[in-house]
């Protein structure tokens, strides 16, 4: 094959149009448009290719079929409805990619949820995996690095097979995520409720300063320690303990 073919074909793959059996929202197909460029360009870079560019259609659809595969491992592995056929194997068996002759990348994803499928696809897994697959800078050091901004994840072991290190990191990384979120949840309402009762106290000390009442009691009151604050103001109308003395015999 000369140049001008292999370009050819080049362009093909880069200008196929993205379809889906399940009905997914215009960014997502945007999203999965940017993937399907990037793993034309992808295996491009490998040496099989190289050697055989009539397999660049086949090869940037398997690597497609792969990431998609990911996708829908993660979005499984964060779903607490999660189902137990749910595995990788599950999702290659259910995910087909079809090349028509006009040049449409079309996808199948049998029997899995369309429900699933919406929730696995965003541009910021797309994202993951182009940084988790990139040849120079990637892998799933980098990923850990960007996503938890230098900070790691303390129970996340890497390793193993690819698709479920991908998929561990994204499980962990959400259970981290949202124990901030809940902490975050926790300290708001405490405040939120520390601020109503304060707000609360001082109308409540309002009023009762306008009818007089000694500010002592009125702290005393409110706090709920008259023992402990309340220690013998001279305007106070609190009685006095005293001690009886005991007479003598």
């Amino acid at each position: 094959m000369d140049q001008n073919d292999i370009q050819n074909l080049v362009d093909q793959a880069l200008t196929c149009t993205i379809a889906c059996n399940v009905e997914l929202y215009p960014d997502q197909i945007d999203a999965l448009q940017n993937l399907s460029d990037y793993c034309v360009r992808l295996v491009l870079q490998t040496p099989e290719v190289m050697r055989e560019p009539l397999k660049i259609m086949y090869k940037s659809n398997e690597e497609f079929k792969t990431a998609l595969v990911a996708f829908c491992l993660c979005q499984s592995l964060t779903n607490p409805r999660r189902k137990v056929k749910e595995s990788k194997e599950f999702f290659e068996k259910n995910i087909t990619i079809y090349h028509h002759t006009n040049n449409v990348k079309e996808i199948k994803f049998g029997e899995i949820d369309p429900f699933n499928v919406r929730e696995a696809i965003s541009w910021e897994i797309v994202e993951d995996w182009k940084l988790y697959r990139d040849n120079e800078c990637g892998g799933i050091k980098a990923l850990v690095d960007e996503k938890t901004k230098l900070t790691g994840l303390d129970t996340y072991q890497r390793g193993g097979d690819p698709l479920y290190e991908f998929a561990r990191f994204h499980r962990k990384f959400t259970e981290k995520e949202n124990r901030i979120a809940e902490q975050s949840r926790i300290e708001a309402q405490n405040a939120f409720r520390n601020a109503v009762v304060q707000s609360v106290a001082s109308e409540v000390a309002k009023q009762q300063l306008s009818q007089g009442k000694n500010p002592m009691d009125i702290i005393n009151s409110l706090l709920g320690q008259e023992d402990k604050l309340a220690i013998g103001s001279p305007k106070s109308d609190r009685p006095r303990l005293t001690h009886r003395r005991k007479k003598k015999k």
